[in-house]
């Protein structure tokens, strides 16, 4: 009887442990998804050209200097004490930013963002170390499915359901409804009874966290090799979408609800589906089949784009089979990430990793802004195929060791039990 209670227990904390990271993932990602997408849409609209759109992607910049105080979270406070700061301060950024519209502000506008890009980048490390600290690495596809799963939920919040308020109530409306939709998600963190500290909290000792660290880490090195083909790729691909639909001569409306709850359901059950790859083939097999993939979807968007026999409906189509796609390629590429890192420094490790990724999205989407508007969109999507395909040249080489044999097991059994 005594057994049946723990495995319970065990079950249970897996369960909240998932959920706790569909929800922090969720409320990083409306942040994300409002600047890399929603606002690009928002600004074409409003005449920005599409150069000036892709440079606006410096305000992604924390994510690419994040490593720089990720340190800090190895060292001092626990997971929950850092989340939760943020995302107050995250709070408090959107009700700024209703008082500073685009076409009157942007100045203003972009300095507000930014710090809300410094916030959601440091509540991301610390939601990283607890998605390593709280999983084993047999265990880390679900947990990456529900992490990604909880992101394309911030996506629907931040790139969908934003748009549709902006149209029909107006820009303060629609940052103050962000606002409230920031603090709806903290509440399952806020109001945790678990216990969520680092190792030292629990009577180990902790290797002082240092990047010198991630760079002796083999493993970590040979898959940043990887990403910066992979991850480049994908991001390329995604960048320009928004602007290409209004383009299309699709309607604000209409985009946000592609965007949001045609992309966004299609991302969740993608990430879903993608942890169950995970688990049952493996990560280094997921990753080859969904590369594949990527890569196809986007040669043929780019065929018909360049012969000038895309459909907007078969755009649209195409670009949520393309929306699923990545999903699911987050979901494995994540769970590989995981595994590569230290935990006596998972934040240090997992925020070096995010950030090159991050760099890379914004000289992604800087160079299809440059692309799209000198050749045209299908150039953008012939581009990130190629770099696709190159990721997965390389991926069976790079990647090897990157997780366990594929595993039966579901969710993590054995979390915040130190």
């Amino acid at each position: 009887m005594v057994k049946i209670v723990r495995y319970v227990m065990a079950r249970s904390a897996g369960w909240a442990i998932l959920g706790w990271l569909a929800g922090l993932y969720a409320a990083q990602s409306v942040t994300g998804s409002m600047v890399q997408t929603a606002l690009p849409v928002v600004l074409r609209d409003i005449g920005m050209p599409l150069d000036s759109i892709g440079y606006l992607s410096v305000l992604f910049l924390p994510w690419a200097l994040k490593f720089l105080w990720a340190p800090l979270i190895d060292r001092f406070l626990n997971e929950r004490t850092w989340i939760l700061l943020c995302q107050t301060g995250i709070t408090l950024c959107f009700i700024a930013a209703a008082n500073l519209p685009p076409q009157d502000h942007m100045p203003a506008l972009a300095g507000v963002l930014l710090m809300m890009g410094f916030l959601a980048a440091t509540q991301d490390i610390a939601t990283d170390k607890l998605a390593v600290h709280a999983t084993t690495p047999e265990t880390r596809g679900a947990a990456s499915g529900a992490s990604t799963a909880g992101a394309y939920l911030g996506f629907l919040i931040g790139g969908g359901i934003w748009l549709i308020v902006y149209n029909y109530a107006g820009w303060a409306v629609s940052m103050l409804a962000m606002a409230a939709f920031v603090v709806a998600l903290s509440l399952p963190i806020a109001l945790a009874k678990q216990r969520t500290g680092h190792p030292a909290e629990y009577g180990e000792a902790l290797p002082k966290a240092r990047l010198r660290n991630t760079l002796s880490n083999r493993a970590l090195m040979r898959g940043l090799i990887f990403l910066l083909f992979y991850q480049l790729g994908l991001r390329a691909g995604s960048s320009m979408t928004g602007p290409y639909l209004v383009d299309k001569g699709v309607s604000l409306d209409l985009i946000g609800i592609i965007r949001g709850a045609g992309g966004a359901a299609a991302g969740f059950l993608a990430a879903v589906f993608g942890a169950v790859l995970v688990q049952k083939a493996g990560i280094v097999r997921s990753i080859t089949l969904l590369a594949a993939l990527n890569a196809g979807v986007l040669l043929l968007l780019a065929g018909l784009e360049m012969s000038g026999r895309v459909s907007t409906t078969t755009a649209i189509v195409l670009l949520i089979v393309e929306s699923a796609a990545v999903a699911m390629s987050f979901v494995a590429v994540y769970a590989a990430m995981m595994n590569w890192c230290n935990p006596h420094q998972a934040a240090t490790d997992f925020a070096v990793l995010q950030s090159i990724d991050a760099v890379l999205a914004i000289a992604a989407a800087s160079v299809a802004g440059v692309l799209g508007q000198t050749f045209g969109y299908g150039w953008i999507f012939c581009f990130a195929a190629f770099l696709i395909a190159g990721a997965l040249f390389i991926a069976p080489r790079l990647l090897a060791g990157a997780g366990p044999k594929p595993s039966h097991s579901q969710l993590p059994e054995e979390v915040l039990q130190k």
